[in-house]
C-alpha cells in the first residue's frame, strides 16, 4: 500500500545541516526515497494472460488495445497495453487492402483457348478457376502494377489557348510555376477543403486562378483565350481498359467492418511464348485469326526496296557499347565531320528532334 515516506516524513524533501566553521547552513533538497512525492509505495509484479481477438479482415498495422491494462501508479491512470499486428508475407498469395493477387503462368495456347488453373484457397478450399468459352487473355498493360501503392498526386490535362470564365476563383496565386502551383492545390487549399479541378495559367498577367469545379463542368466552360493555358483533372477512368483483369469475384479477404463483404481474387497472369513456330505451323495459325494489322504495299523484288530480318538484341548492352562513340565534345567525331557524323550533324538532329517535340499538340 501507499505510505509515508519515513526519509522526508512526508514533506517530499529533506533538510541538510552543513556546519562551515563558525557557520551554519542548512540546504533543501528533493528526497531521493520517494523522488519528492512524500509517499512510497512497492510495486509487485503480476502475470495476467490477455487475449487478442483479431477480426476477420484486420488490416496491416491494426491496433487492439486493452485499456488500463498497464503499469499503476498511485498519482497517475494506468497506461495501456497494444497489440499492433504485422502482416506476414504469403508465399502465394498478396494482399492489397481487401483484394487479393496472385501470380500464375499460362501458356499462349492457354491465353487464344482458354485455362483451367487449380488454386488452394487460404482456408483450405480448392477452387478450379476457369475462363469463359471464346475469352482470350491479352497481356497486362506495360507500366501498370495493380499492387503499387496509390499515387496521390493528381494527373493533369493541358488545353492550351483557353479559359473557363463563366466559372469563378476560388484562389489566386502570383506565380506561373506549373509546379508551385500543382503542389499548392495538393496542399494549401485541399487542407482548406478546397478541391480545384481547373486552374488557369494567364502569362500576360503572370498569375493563376483556381476553379472549384468538376471535369464536365470546366470542359463545359471552356472557351478560347490567347495566352491562357488550363489545367484540367483528368477523367479517373480514361484508364479503365487498361486496367482490367482476371479476377474471381468475391474469393478475396473479408472486409474489416463488414465481414460478410469480400474482396476479389485477381490473378495476374504471364503469357510464355513458344521460341520458334515451324513454317507450317504459323502457316495453320494464320488461317484461325484475324487478318494482319501491317500489309506493306511495296514487294521484296521492288527496286530500292531493301530487306532486312529482325534479330533479338539487348537494348541496354547496345547503350553501353555506343557510350563512348556518342559523348558530348569526344574526339570521336572529330574525323567523321565531313560525313555528317559529327557535332554539326548531331546539333542538326537535336534541333530537329527540338522542332518535332515542340510543334506536337498537347493531349
Amino acid at each position: 500500500g501507499v505510505q509515508e515516506c519515513r526519509e522526508c516524513d512526508g514533506r517530499g524533501v529533506r533538510v541538510e545541516v552543513v556546519r562551515m566553521g563558525p557557520m551554519i547552513q542548512q540546504m533543501q533538497s528533493q528526497c531521493g526515497a520517494c523522488g519528492g512525492a512524500g509517499k512510497s509505495f512497492k510495486t509487485k509484479q503480476e502475470r495476467e494472460v490477455l487475449e487478442v481477438h483479431m477480426q476477420k479482415g484486420s488490416p496491416d498495422g491494426h491496433k487492439v488495445t486493452f485499456r488500463e491494462m498497464a503499469d499503476e501508479h498511485p498519482d497517475a491512470d494506468a497506461g495501456d497495453v497494444i497489440f499492433v499486428l504485422k502482416q506476414q508475407e504469403h508465399a502465394v498469395f498478396k494482399r492489397k487492402g481487401a483484394d487479393l493477387f496472385i501470380e500464375r503462368k499460362i501458356s499462349l495456347v492457354e491465353a487464344l483457348c482458354g485455362f483451367e488453373l487449380e488454386v488452394t484457397h487460404l482456408d483450405g478450399r480448392k477452387l478450379l478457376i476457369k475462363t469463359q468459352p471464346g475469352e482470350i487473355v491479352k497481356p497486362m498493360a506495360q507500366g501498370f502494377d495493380p499492387l503499387a501503392k496509390e499515387d496521390a498526386k493528381t494527373v493533369w490535362e493541358v488545353i492550351e489557348d483557353h479559359d473557363c470564365p463563366g466559372i469563378d476563383n476560388v484562389a489566386q496565386a502570383d506565380t506561373t510555376d506549373v509546379d508551385t502551383l500543382k503542389k499548392a492545390v495538393e496542399t494549401q487549399l485541399k487542407r482548406k477543403g478546397i478541391d480545384v479541378g481547373v486552374f488557369i495559367v494567364a502569362a500576360d498577367t503572370g498569375r493563376a486562378y483556381f476553379k472549384q469545379c468538376s471535369r464536365e463542368e470546366a470542359l463545359a466552360a471552356k472557351k478560347p483565350k490567347k495566352g491562357h493555358t488550363m489545367y484540367i483533372v483528368t477523367d479517373p477512368n480514361e484508364q479503365k481498359a487498361f486496367r482490367l483483369m482476371k479476377a474471381v469475384k468475391d474469393e478475396g479477404m473479408p472486409t474489416y467492418k463488414n465481414p460478410f463483404v469480400h474482396g476479389n481474387l485477381f490473378l495476374v497472369l504471364t503469357i510464355e511464348f513458344p521460341d520458334t513456330l515451324t513454317p507450317e505451323a504459323q502457316s495453320s495459325i494464320r488461317t484461325l485469326l484475324p487478318p494482319p494489322l501491317n500489309i506493306p504495299k511495296i514487294k521484296e523484288d521492288d527496286e530500292g526496296v531493301e530487306v532486312h530480318t529482325v534479330t533479338e538484341i539487348d537494348p541496354v548492352q547496345s547503350y553501353n557499347s555506343n557510350k563512348v562513340n556518342m559523348s558530348a565534345g569526344g574526339e570521336a567525331y572529330d574525323d567523321d565531320d565531313d560525313e555528317g557524323g559529327g557535332p554539326g550533324g548531331m546539333a542538326a538532329l537535336a534541333a530537329a528532334a527540338c522542332s518535332a517535340n515542340s510543334s506536337e499538340t498537347p493531349r
